[in-house]
């Protein structure tokens, strides 16, 4: 029976579209993939929570094609992504000019003074 992740934990937002996703390890080594954050029954991938928090994901094969006991179909978020590289906001052009800071006006006395400086 395949399981259903959590439906807001590890969900964040895509930077382009805004849609929510999951970011997931694989389907190749040290290769990070991003999932639409729901399962879909038309989805290639099967990913999995690992016992640490993780999720790992996979592409169905002939060898195996569905989904494991604990496994559940994704879909790649690139391919489903609405936004545009130019959509991300850009940053401003000029930098943000803050005050200065000022000093305080009473200061502690220096060290060996008394309290009114005498």
């Amino acid at each position: 029976m395949p399981t259903t992740p959590h439906p807001r934990r590890g969900v964040t937002n895509c930077t382009r579209c805004g849609a929510p996703i999951r970011w997931a390890s694989g389907p190749q080594p040290g290769q990070r993939t991003p999932l639409n954050a729901l399962p879909s029954p038309a989805g290639g991938l099967a990913a999995h929570t690992t016992g640490l928090g993780g999720l790992v994901v996979r592409e169905l094969t002939p060898d195996r094609p569905e989904p494991e006991h604990i496994e559940w179909k994704a879909i790649a978020h690139w391919p489903s992504c609405t936004g545009t590289v130019d959509s991300r906001p850009s940053p401003p052009a000029v930098p943000i000019r803050r005050p200065a800071r000022r000093r305080v006006a009473n200061q502690p006395p220096l060290w060996g003074q008394g309290r009114w400086g005498r």
